[in-house]
């Protein structure tokens, strides 16, 4: 991937256009570390490089900008990459329903063993009754387990959600409660 990565029809008409090189800086210091992190991982070196040196050249951004970019590119797919397994929470319960299988039970019992109360009974209180005995029954039923396995349950889960999403099954929330961070 180029730093084209960056660029929109916007930028050729518009005068008032932010430059796609601090587009780019703008949503790299905007984000969580790993997020940034994976973003610049699907960047050639010469655009990594190029982002760098724009992002030492920032003093200050102004949050109407740095709006702007950020709305961009989440419009592009950046809520994909921002949802993780916590987000289950902010997920409505149509979807959540459509999202599991009782088949799937034992996957999301460990991925919920390891999750905050709160996630826990978001998705028990979404499922139909007896989805949510089995998954109860499953979450009873797992004895000791390792907190990698249920970190590792999480993100496969996380992943099956974007999965969905990108099918246009279910709708991801908005990415709110993670301001970005200002140089």
């Amino acid at each position: 991937m180029s730093t084209q990565f960056f660029e929109t029809a916007e930028d050729a008409t518009d005068p008032d256009a932010i430059p796609p090189i601090r587009k780019a800086a703008i949503l790299v210091v905007s984000l969580e570390q790993p997020l940034a992190s994976k973003l610049l991982a699907e960047l050639d070196r010469g655009a990594v490089e190029a982002v760098t040196l724009e992002i030492a050249r920032l003093e200050r951004i102004d949050p109407v900008e740095q709006r702007r970019v950020l709305g961009e590119f989440f419009d592009l797919g950046l809520r994909r990459l921002w949802f993780s397994f916590d987000d289950v929470v902010k997920l409505l319960a149509r979807d959540l329903r459509s999202s599991y299988h009782d088949e799937d039970a034992p996957l999301w019992a460990l991925a919920l063993a390891g999750a905050a109360r709160s996630v826990r009974d978001t998705v028990l209180e979404a499922l139909p009754p007896g989805s949510a005995d089995t998954l109860r029954a499953a979450m009873e039923g797992l004895g000791p387990f390792r907190l990698d396995d249920a970190e590792a349950a999480q993100a496969e889960l996380a992943e099956h959600l974007r999965r969905l999403h990108d099918r246009g099954l279910i709708t991801l929330p908005e990415p709110a409660g993670r301001e970005a961070v200002f140089v």
